[in-house]
């Protein structure tokens, strides 16, 4: 069942648009991200790749997983048959990939979509190297004029404390978001 705030693939177009771009321009993420050649990382919620395509152009291995098959099938329009970008069908906190077989994951604009929080920190774990990392991008709890409503916003002080295991390596506030960028202890 879909999270009452699952952003709807009906406006997947908004992902891409020039105002998401002005709030959250993909080259300051790339930035603070710092991918490398051949990291393996998944995109979780990836939507229609804002993030994802840059990451794989970047020299990463993306696996872009969305819950919203229209979402994926944008991808892959957009993607244009980029071979560094693997497509996944899933429902978080459900992450059907192997143990440890993955540098980093990244959610941008998700976590306040994902009802069982506990359930999805565990599956970052098992799926993350011994050494991964996180990015974690959300809303702040605050009004912004746009977004998710407040009652499921989760604070930037507390989105830490959901991921057991993991450390504050870097913050920013960007406004409307934050930025978090974990690593494991």
């Amino acid at each position: 069942m879909a999270h009452q705030a699952q952003f709807p693939a009906s406006e997947r177009h908004r992902l891409v648009d020039e105002e998401r771009q002005r709030r959250q321009p993909v080259e300051m993420l790339l930035a603070r991200i710092r991918p490398r050649k051949g990291e393996a990382i998944a995109d979780l919620g990836a939507g229609v790749g804002y993030l994802s395509l840059p990451l794989a152009a970047a020299g990463a291995e993306v696996i872009a997983l969305d819950s919203q098959q229209e979402m994926l099938e944008g991808l892959r329009e957009r993607g244009n048959g980029s071979e560094r970008v693997q497509l996944v069908k899933a429902i978080l906190p459900s992450i059907p990939l192997r143990d440890a077989s993955l540098d980093r994951v990244v959610m941008v604009n998700v976590l306040h979509e994902v009802e069982d929080k506990a359930g999805l920190a565990k599956e970052i774990a098992r799926v993350l190297r011994p050494t991964g990392r996180m990015t974690l991008v959300d809303w702040q709890a605050r009004e912004t004029g746009r977004g998710p409503p407040l009652h499921e916003r989760v604070p930037v002080e507390l989105a830490p404390s959901i991921f057991e295991g993991f450390v504050l390596e870097r913050g920013y506030d960007d406004g409307d978001h934050y930025h978090l960028e974990l690593r494991r202890e």
